[in-house]
């Protein structure tokens, strides 16, 4: 009978920490870093992209897992999921590489569109952050970049 009691307030206090978990903790920051084409395949266009995580909680981010979107000129482009089982240290940063996947034929039909518009372009990426099995929190982060800047996001890895 000890036992269940003891199992029972063990699974109510950790309820609650995840309720006090959900409402208190704030989505990290998430800006690009760098865009590499990396590989075509099956009508599929790979992407390297580098993301700078920034976490303004008191408490470590352990990242379970990301989903991504990302968007030039509110066209979308790419898009992917993870699991980088990383943590961003509290109040601080961390690099993260990830690869999104988008449809060969959209890319050569939204690009040479894109080409014409007037520069910067402005990016918009943005999913949820895993940070507990069942606890995502939402991120979106709006940017400009002109074609320059590609040229040095891709050439930064290099």
């Amino acid at each position: 009978m000890l036992i269940w009691l003891a199992l029972g307030a063990a699974l109510a206090v950790a309820a609650a920490v995840g309720l006090w978990l959900a409402t208190r903790l704030a989505p990290p920051d998430v800006k690009l870093r760098y865009l590499r084409p990396e590989r075509l395949a099956a009508g599929r266009q790979t992407f390297r992209v580098g993301l700078r995580l920034d976490n303004p909680n008191p408490i470590p981010l352990p990242i379970l897992g990301m989903t991504y979107r990302l968007w030039l000129n509110e066209r979308e482009i790419a898009s992917g999921n993870s699991h980088p089982q990383q943590r961003v240290p509290r109040r601080g940063s961390a690099d993260i590489e990830v690869l999104l996947s988008a449809d060969a034929g959209h890319l050569a039909r939204t690009l040479p569109r894109l080409a014409l518009t007037p520069q910067p372009w402005r990016y918009r990426i943005e999913g949820d952050v895993s940070v507990l099995p069942r606890l995502r929190l939402p991120y979106r982060h709006l940017g400009e970049i002109d074609l320059k800047g590609i040229v040095r996001l891709a050439a930064s890895l290099r």
